[in-house]
This record gives C-alpha cells, structure tokens and sequence, in this order.
C-alpha cells in the first residue's frame, strides 16, 4: 500500500515540476501528470475502504458462526413459518 501512495506522490511532483518548466507540450504532460496521480488517489481510497469493509464483514461472519445456536431452521439460521395458509375468501 505504502508503494502506490509513495509513487502517486512522486508522479504529482513530476507533474508539478513539469508545469512550472514551462512550455506547450511539458504543461500538458505535467497536467496529465497530475490528472493520473489524483485519479490513482481516489482510486485507492477506494480500494482501502473496501477491503477494510470486506475485512469487517469477515470478521462479523467468524463471530456469528462461533455464536450460531443450533436450532429450529434451514441451514441458514432462519426460522421456518409457522403461519396458517393464506384465506382467499372462498370458504
């Protein structure tokens, strides 16, 4: 993780020093530069957020397996109805 943050933040730098050069063809690669690095950026913020998601659900589901009271129910804990059938009004 800490190797992309490291190279988005050198790419800015790249990007900035290529836009503070000067010249047509520099200030559109620095500005590409930089349009990379800040899409890299929201990228793996997004990427951490979902694998600590993924890391909290894991860990829930290790809990509830641990916790699960065997029962009445279907293979996934669920309780089954015990409600009558349903009147149609014909009777």
């Amino acid at each position: 993780m800490r190797p992309w943050v490291i190279g988005l933040f050198l790419l800015s730098l790249v990007g900035v020093a290529l836009i503070l050069i000067g010249g047509t063809a520099l200030i559109a690669v620095g500005v590409a530069c930089m349009g990379v690095a800040a899409v890299g950026a929201v990228s793996l913020a997004f990427f951490i957020v979902g694998r600590s998601e993924d890391d909290a659900r894991a860990q829930e589901e290790a809990a509830r397996s641990e916790t699960r009271p065997e029962g009445p129910g279907d293979a996934d804990g669920r309780l089954t109805s015990r409600r009558p059938p349903r009147s149609r009004g014909d009777t």
